[in-house]
């Protein structure tokens, strides 16, 4: 009888063993599920701003209303200088055109230490990307304010607002920028004086 007694207790141990040990897999299965959703909602949280910040950058090209706050100029070779955004940039207001650069500390034609333009465009062609995986580009040609030939522009623009902008002028020159693209409410931008 001891011995069935026995028999019967180890049975009721092992068996309330096993349910135990299959809840504990199923907790690890479970804190690997909850991850995986966490990292969902996460992608899912990224995705949705994205398309927000996306969308607002679009509205600002199709309407022809922004400014471009240059940061970096490019120049030959590859070469980087960090540039004051206040006073390089690219603004258009519907048909008008401002294209500023300058240097701090240099007193150049248009007293920030380098160059104004003011203009009208001649073209202008956006192009919202045919997937979302695709930058905003813009692309066009200036008439400037003063006569002659019109300089062609290109601006590619991420979802972030972080954009590069080249503009190729008529003797052949080229300007090349990067910085961010803002509505003209939130710009900081200060004008020189227009040489043409």
């Amino acid at each position: 009888m001891k011995k069935l007694t026995y028999l019967i207790v180890i049975s009721l141990l092992i068996g309330f063993s096993f349910p135990q040990n299959a809840n504990a897999q199923q907790h690890i299965l479970t804190q690997k599920e909850i991850r995986k959703i966490e990292k969902k909602k996460r992608k899912m949280i990224r995705l949705k701003r994205s398309l927000k910040s996306r969308a607002f950058y679009a509205n600002l090209l199709k309407r022809h209303y922004f400014v471009f706050q240059a940061d970096r100029l490019y120049g030959p070779g590859g070469l980087s200088y960090s540039v004051s955004p206040d006073i390089n940039f690219f603004a258009v207001f519907k048909n008008k055109v401002v294209l500023q650069f300058g240097f701090q500390g240099i007193i150049g034609w248009n007293g920030v230490g380098g160059l104004t333009a003011e203009g009208f465009l001649d073209t202008y062609h956006f192009n919202p990307g045919k997937s979302l995986k695709k930058a905003l580009t813009i692309h066009g040609t200036i008439r400037p304010r003063g006569g002659g030939g019109s300089p062609y522009f290109n601006m590619t623009i991420n979802d972030d607002g972080y954009a590069t902008l080249d503009v190729l002028m008529i003797g052949g020159g080229r300007i090349s920028m990067g910085g961010r693209l803002v509505s003209p409410q939130n710009a900081s931008v200060f004008k020189g004086q227009t040489i043409f």
